[in-house]
């Protein structure tokens, strides 16, 4: 048995010069015992000190370099400012540009060594770290002066960002409101005047007439506080005021409805809220107990067992109270059916940073990718210089990247977001030579991980079966071949770029997309999913092909679902079907991904790289089952009969449901993310339905003007939803504007993950980064379809 200390050396550890330890890779084992109480105690202590020590230093300066390329290294002095959460950094020549990053901002500290872009190249890399920001995965690269000081910001950026995440677990709103105080600080004095106040309300989106403000100000500035003969606010007393100001009514009403107006909640208020106004039935008293315990601020109030109105506000933005369902955040669906029954999140291209014809290919799309949960990814794999294959798009002038940088990235994050197997995805172009170095490659780096049964595969396996695997797809040799070589059809969807689009690329496209090319034995032998050829719904292989799957182009599998969806269909009952984009997308845009997965289709592949409906439709989808990738298909996309039945939505069966919304409120919606107007926004919502065709519907809410702060809708609309198995649904919030409304946030859900009630759910924006404080307030219900006369 073996066990991980949390206060260990590596064999990466630095020395300081004080002789400190700061441990920044993978930690040593040591074999188990039993540690007492009072000794993790004194090592939790010990912990806490090093990292005050850290920060300490940190807080101080360091001198580190932003390295734009091998040879470009630009000298600033960086700083970690934990009151604050940020890092900034002096000595930018440019004026007045934003030097610092939110630690809220930082998605990973990533050590040198794992330099994927190149960009540390021939540089001393025990020197080198980088620091990945946000969803599209920026990236910052640094190069310290000394060894300890880079693992002193390494560990030091790793624990601000633990702290961080504590910190929005318990005090989400106080956190952003002194960050909002700090922005707003400009001069540093500890104090926000009037005149500074009415700026932030304003960058912060809210139109608020000054006499309202100024009297809710004068009301919170109880220290008085003067600077200059102005009076301002300190820190705590601009928490108040800003808790004051976005007070929010439509909560209060709910609040005093069901407290009936004695100003709290005892527990049998409580009780009453959550079974009538929530949905949930089997609500209890102790339940009631413990949300008190939990959500109320005020200790009088707590040991009254008593929920004021700011213990209620903080339980219903509590995340079991949001609209998705809590029980949907974790694996819940069975795992243990044939791969042939899940919808599997996928990406086409998936090393294209930009378009498909001249944009850069990067090894960080794939990590990308994988870190949101995408389980199939894939590969274009072309002969490289060196013996060593490359990555790109074929036949383009996109840029290229070496085989096994990819594969060393998809080891290292295969199974971070989901222990569901990977597939890669193989469009294999390589000479038989190159072939035979991606074999050893990929069977030398992965491993263990590289799922190569011993015995052949006689039945479609289950994602439980192959949890932490890595499954390879492509093409495979006959098992009666007994040459060396054998030619194998080629399905190159790199040959359906349009040719006027790629003229100026050094093209060497041959005629026809079904050539044949040889196949390396090695690679043959580690590939375990096999892709057939298919030409038409009537030559589908038959169910006895096990673990097949089928490529199919956005074109013709659409052709498929409107003249022949039941026997399209059919075939995914025991065949894998992958579909991606037109070859005349050449711009990286993406098809509607619903009619696809209505017909059954798994693995419909869209390119992650890019932003709009189509990403969105696809990140919502996938928050069900735990985010794992892999969503079990209704039962009836598994049956011929009841698909015919329900296929198109016509007819209304006992799970349809009729959906009422009702848009109460916004808060704290913020400006398009590409905004350069000053003005405040005039905030609408718009609401879709996504599913089988008869299910489809929109409604979009009035404008309000000029309030992006706590704009109030109070606005009702009703879907019938006949097929809720595979009904989505998509909010978006729009700024109207003169000639082209702008686009500000989003959120995406499956109808079946919605719960009932009074809910908030957050915004997304279009790189599907989730706003910190933005909100929407709805009630939700639902009634089955037939008790509405289908209406």
């Amino acid at each position: 048995m073996w066990t991980t200390m949390s206060l260990c050396c590596t064999s990466k550890n630095r020395r300081d010069p004080e002789g400190l330890h700061y441990s920044i890779g993978p930690r040593y084992r040591f074999p188990s015992r039993k540690y007492s109480r009072r000794e993790r105690e004194y090592d939790a202590a010990e912990e806490r000190r090093l990292m005050e020590r850290v920060l300490k230093e940190l807080s101080e300066g360091s001198i580190l370099y932003k390295v734009k390329s091998p040879s470009r290294h630009l000298e600033r002095c960086f700083y970690l400012d934990i009151e604050n959460m940020v890092i900034y950094y002096t000595g930018s020549r440019k004026r007045n540009r934003d030097t610092s990053v939110r630690i809220s901002k930082i998605r990973e500290v990533r050590e040198g060594e794992k330099d994927y872009s190149k960009k540390l190249k021939d540089l001393d890399l025990s020197l080198c770290f980088v620091v990945v920001l946000g969803a599209s995965h920026n990236i910052m690269y640094l190069r310290a002066t000394r060894a300890d000081i880079r693992d002193k910001w390494i560990r030091g950026l790793r624990y601000a960002m633990q702290m961080e995440q504590l910190a929005q677990q318990k005090n989400e709103t106080d956190r952003w409101v002194r960050e909002a105080f700090n922005m707003a600080d400009k001069n540093s004095d500890g104090q926000l005047d009037l005149d500074e106040v009415m700026k932030l309300l304003k960058t912060l989106n809210a139109d608020i007439k000054k006499k309202y403000v100024k009297d809710m100000f004068d009301a919170a500035d109880t220290n008085r506080n003067v600077s200059n003969g102005r009076s301002g606010l300190d820190r705590e007393e601009f928490v108040h005021f800003y808790n004051a100001l976005t007070k929010r009514v439509e909560l209060e009403e709910v609040f005093l409805k069901f407290s009936k107006g004695k100003g709290f909640m005892t527990k049998e208020d409580l009780l009453k809220f959550l079974v009538d106004g929530q949905k949930m039935a089997d609500a209890s008293e102790e339940q009631c107990e413990r949300i008190i315990d939990e959500c109320e601020l005020d200790s009088a109030s707590k040991n009254k067992s008593q929920l004021s109105l700011v213990g209620f506000r903080n339980f219903l933005l509590s995340e079991r109270q949001m609209l998705f369902k809590p029980d949907h955040r974790i694996v819940y669906q069975n795992m243990n059916k044939p791969m042939t029954h899940y919808f599997i999140a996928s990406s086409h291209n998936t090393y294209l940073a930009e378009d498909q014809l001249k944009g850069p290919s990067q090894v960080e799309m794939y990590i990308t990718a994988l870190k949101k949960g995408c389980r199939c990814v894939e590969l274009d794999c072309w002969d490289g210089s060196d013996n060593e294959p490359v990555i790109y798009h074929g036949y383009t002038l996109t840029s290229k990247i070496l085989f096994k940088d990819v594969i060393n990235a998809i080891n290292d994050y295969a199974f971070e977001a989901s222990p569901y197997p990977v597939i890669l995805s193989l469009e294999n172009h390589c000479s038989i030579e190159q072939q035979k170095v991606m074999a050893d490659h990929m069977t030398t780096i992965l491993g263990d991980k590289l799922w190569v049964p011993d015995t052949d595969v006689i039945a479609t396996p289950s994602p439980e079966e192959l949890r932490n695997k890595i499954i390879i797809k492509g093409k495979r040799l006959p098992k009666a071949q007994t040459e060396d070589d054998q030619d194998v059809s080629d399905e190159d969807e790199a040959a359906d770029v349009p040719q006027d689009a790629v003229d100026q690329a050094d093209n060497k496209k041959s005629s026809g997309s079904h050539k044949k090319i040889k196949l390396n034995p090695a690679l043959s032998a580690i590939t375990t999913m096999q892709s057939v050829a298919h030409k038409s719904v009537e030559s589908s292989p038959d169910a006895n092909k096990f673990f097949s799957v089928i490529s199919l182009g956005e074109n013709k599998v659409e052709k498929m679902i409107k003249d022949n969806l039941a026997q399209l269909n059919a075939v995914t009952h025991h065949t894998l079907i992958r579909t991606y984009p037109a070859g005349t997308r050449t711009d990286s845009s993406n098809y509607n991904p619903v009619p696809e997965w209505n017909a059954g289709c798994q693995v419909v592949a869209l390119n992650y790289q890019t932003s709009g409906e189509c990403m969105q439709l696809n990140h919502g989808k996938f928050l069900d089952n735990g985010k794992c990738g892999y969503l079990l298909k209704p039962y009836f996309l598994m049956s011929e009969d009841i698909f015919n039945m329900v296929s198109n939505g016509s007819t209304a069966r006992s799970i349809s449901k009729r959906l009422r919304i009702t848009i109460i409120s916004g808060y704290q919606i913020p400006k398009p993310n590409d905004s350069t107007k000053g003005e405040i926004i005039d905030p609408f919502v718009k609401i879709e339905i996504q599913g089988v065709p008869n299910d489809a519907a929109d409604y979009k809410t009035k404008v309000i003007e000029n309030n992006g702060f706590n704009p109030r809708w109070y606005e009702t609309c009703y879907f019938n939803i006949r097929v809720p198995e595979l009904a989505v649904v998509r909010f978006t919030v729009v700024d109207q504007d003169r000639g082209l409304d702008d686009f500000i946030g989003y959120y995406c859900l499956p109808v079946t993950s919605i719960q009932e009630g009074f809910r908030h759910f957050p915004l997304f924006d279009k790189y599907g980064s989730q706003f910190s404080q933005s909100v929407i307030f709805t009630h939700i219900s639902m009634t089955p379809l037939e008790s509405s006369n289908g209406q």
